[in-house]
């Protein structure tokens, strides 16, 4: 399964599904067998870091959010996640500014990639921002609601109703998006039978 470098245009596979479907786990997975991986919520983290747009970030919500920075005069990316996630209008704001830089960086990936056969993106609004036609392959994984919450809660700073809205925020028409999907992978499943799974999908290019 491991990476081999590719004449022709990359294929570009996006990999997609909802919190704690496993999405960073198997992007580990690619990245350990030599595959190149844009993880789309690192690159936001790392854009919110950029002078220039936590200046238009603090322009924006300063004076709507408390705490918005840290004591090193950083964004704190957990309450303006807080924020953001309880009102839809003012997450539309953000994303108009950082949607545009982040396809900047995927364009930066592709092209620095050109050589290889396959490249992945790991893209968790895929469908609800209508991006999957400019994808090649999408790699959709699912788990049921309850594996799916006892992930989620595992992590920092997060509970039930943190959850809720953003699920709500995940939501879409999986039975219209369904034709698109190459690959559906169910991941309370062993880690053994998910790399058997990439391995058998990567086999046929």
């Amino acid at each position: 399964m491991k990476q081999r470098s590719y004449v022709k245009k990359p294929i570009k596979v996006a990999i997609t599904g909802k919190i704690g479907t496993g999405k960073t786990t198997l992007c580990n997975l690619l990245k350990k067998e030599g595959f190149q991986v844009f993880e789309s919520d690192n690159e936001v983290s790392k854009l919110l870091e950029r002078k220039d747009i936590k200046n238009k970030v603090c322009n924006l919500f300063s004076k709507k959010i408390n705490l918005l920075l840290d004591e090193n005069d950083n964004l704190n990316k957990s309450v303006l996640g807080d924020f953001l996630f309880s009102n839809k209008t003012e997450l539309k704001k953000i994303e108009k500014i950082l949607y545009p830089f982040l396809e900047i960086e995927k364009e930066k990936f592709t092209k620095k990639n050109l050589a290889k056969k396959i490249i992945f993106f790991d893209i968790p609004l895929l469908f609800e921002k209508k991006l999957h036609k400019d994808f090649d392959k999408i790699i959709y994984l699912r788990v049921n609601k309850e594996i799916q919450k006892q992930r989620v809660l595992k992590r920092i700073g997060m509970n039930e109703k943190k959850l809720k809205k953003i699920l709500l925020n995940q939501s879409y028409n999986l039975s219209y998006f369904k034709k698109f999907i190459t690959l559906e992978i169910e991941t309370s499943k062993k880690k053994s039978f998910i790399k058997q799974k990439l391995k058998i999908f990567i086999n046929t290019f």
